[in-house]
């Protein structure tokens, strides 16, 4: 029994004519008329009754019609499988990011992936940035995508820069920082700042406060939302801030160093070999943050 059969059979089926069939499938209706009756022979049973130019499935060719139908999927992943290897495209991607980039332009980076790999199996994680690096170098992941740490750079790991996200230090418009005329490090160091949290070497870490009150989270969107709670001010990518910068609900606040670019990247580990997913979504971040930048 052949795939070749079994797509003849399901084709006859379905346009209920061997005629059909073989236009179908760029054949002689001798070939695929021949087919089928070996076919048949095989499994010692009548598959198709022919009246006329019509054709029917008898009983048992109508109950193997499921069965057939899955074995044609199978074939069909298998040779996709194998041409996906000899491309070098991964049957599986293991990805972590942090969410420094707005959520819906990951939705729509992974609609167009599983669009574009259909045979590969794809995990995405969400770590804090400084995580990242970390998942890499321990094989956690194949590759990491976020804001590089500054003056951080593990061994193992290359970057391969891809754009800069602005950083912005925001208040709600009713926080005291948001009045002044001029804030000073002083001012930021008398007022509660919501930080990342992260995990090192199964520890709770917190990166690099600036005042000696601080709330740690986890996540920039949860920064961000502290921030409109007005629970604190905060540093928080400009992409996860703009429409509340616009209608005037946070404030950039008056310092001078209130604003600065930061260096997003693809994260790999050094001995492993790049592959053709790993270029495609690399591609299509970057892409993304040379729109925005323009």
């Amino acid at each position: 029994m052949k795939t070749s059969q079994i797509e003849m059979l399901l084709y006859t089926v379905e346009l209920g004519s061997i005629a059909e069939a073989a236009r179908k499938l760029q054949k002689s209706r001798t070939t695929v008329s021949a087919a089928l009756s070996t076919l048949e022979d095989e499994l010692g049973v009548t598959l198709l009754v022919r009246t006329g130019n019509r054709i029917t499935p008898t009983e048992i060719g109508e109950s193997i019609v499921n069965d057939c139908q899955r074995m044609m999927v199978i074939s069909n992943d298998i040779v996709s499988k194998c041409l996906q290897y000899n491309e070098g495209i991964a049957s599986t991607i293991r990805v972590v990011r942090d969410d420094s980039l707005p959520e819906p332009i990951w939705r729509g980076i992974l609609t167009r992936m599983s669009r574009k790999f259909p045979n590969t199996s794809i995990s995405i994680y969400v770590a804090p940035s400084p995580e990242l690096e970390e998942m890499v170098e321990q094989n956690v992941v194949d590759v990491a995508y976020g804001i590089l740490p500054i003056n951080s750079q593990l061994l193992h790991v290359q970057q391969n820069e891809l754009g800069q996200i602005r950083m912005m230090s925001v208040a709600h418009k009713e926080h005291p920082l948001s009045l002044l005329r001029k804030v000073s490090p002083t001012d930021l160091e008398s007022h509660t700042e919501i930080i990342v949290n992260y995990i090192d070497d199964d520890e709770l870490m917190v990166f690099e406060p600036k005042s000696s009150k601080y709330i740690a989270l986890t996540f920039y969107e949860h920064l961000r939302d502290a921030v409109l709670d007005k629970t604190g001010w905060s540093s928080v990518p400009a992409l996860l801030i703009n429409e509340h910068l616009r209608d005037g609900t946070l404030k950039v606040l008056k310092h001078n160093r209130a604003m600065n670019w930061q260096s997003f990247a693809e994260m790999t580990k050094t001995t492993m070999p790049r592959g053709v997913i790993i270029d495609w979504l690399s591609e299509q971040v970057e892409d993304y943050l040379l729109e925005v930048s323009e």
